[in-house]
């Protein structure tokens, strides 16, 4: 479990992170499982709620409800942090986010969104966020959604040819082209049909375009989608379907749609597919 757990850690570029109080100093150091271990404060919970209000209210609300007093300015909703369904999450489709989960989108934020980056403010404070949002939801205080299913990544499957036209295939064969687009630009027949488990209308990423990407930012971003899914949204998690190996070779694929000269020099995803014969 330890092990798996810095796996995981590693894999979200949070080793070596250290949480810091409000003034400073060090207080729960760089191990995970005792950051993981560690009981929340009335102190702490009294540091979220006021950095909440300062910093996250006024989209998200104070009731967390998402009504803040900007969220009629919004192209898109703020979460609904009442519901205690996440996106970007480490583990399996329809379950909770780690708190490593939630302290990371709070400090890289969400692209393409609304949801800003907070790494300018202290890391405790952030991590004082985190313990104060899980208090909007019932579902972190209730037993039978523990233990947490964290995906563990495994041995990753490096770009090459190969691994493209294989996940060119996969990409076919699991219909991603259906809401993506067969070139992946988000155009696919489904396009604009979808909506989330709020009620808001979503459109597919355009998979051509980085900066449509709101979470995927490296091919092991891209991996851990496939095997996690996004709650509350149409797209699922491939981890029962597709073995490890396969989620591999998928998201090298749809990691070079949009950045193919950094392992192919140049070559498009047509190309590969030519080569070697594929269809």
């Amino acid at each position: 479990m330890y092990l798996q757990s810095l796996t995981v850690v590693a894999a979200l570029g949070l080793v070596g992170f250290t949480i810091a109080s409000s003034n400073g100093a060090a207080t729960l150091g760089t191990d995970p499982v005792a950051m993981t271990s560690a009981p929340t404060s009335n102190a702490t919970l009294e540091r979220g709620k006021l950095m909440f209000n300062i910093s996250c209210s006024p989209c998200h609300g104070a009731d967390g409800s998402g009504n803040g007093p900007i969220e009629v300015n919004l192209r898109n909703s703020p979460r609904d942090l009442r519901r205690g369904i996440y996106l970007n999450r480490s583990t399996a489709s329809g379950q909770l986010p780690t708190d490593y989960d939630l302290y990371r989108t709070i400090t890289s934020g969400i692209h393409n969104t609304a949801m800003p980056p907070f790494k300018a403010m202290a890391p405790g404070d952030r991590w004082s966020i985190v313990q104060y949002i899980k208090m909007f939801s019932s579902r972190f205080a209730d037993s039978t959604e523990y233990p947490l299913d964290v995906l563990n990544v495994g041995a990753e499957v490096l770009p090459s040819p190969q691994s493209l036209a294989k996940g060119r295939t996969l990409y076919l064969q699991m219909q991603c082209a259906n809401c993506h687009g067969i070139r992946g630009q988000g155009d696919g027949p489904a396009a604009g049909t979808h909506v989330d488990d709020f009620g808001n209308q979503i459109m597919p990423t355009d998979l051509t375009n980085l900066s449509n990407f709101k979470f995927g930012r490296s091919a092991l971003d891209i991996f851990r989608i496939f095997s996690t899914g996004l709650n509350g949204t149409p797209m699922p998690s491939y981890a029962q379907t597709l073995s490890e190996t396969d989620r591999w070779h998928l998201a090298n694929y749809v990691w070079s749609l949009q950045n193919t000269d950094q392992y192919m020099d140049g070559a498009g995803a047509d190309s590969i597919l030519m080569a070697h014969g594929s269809k």
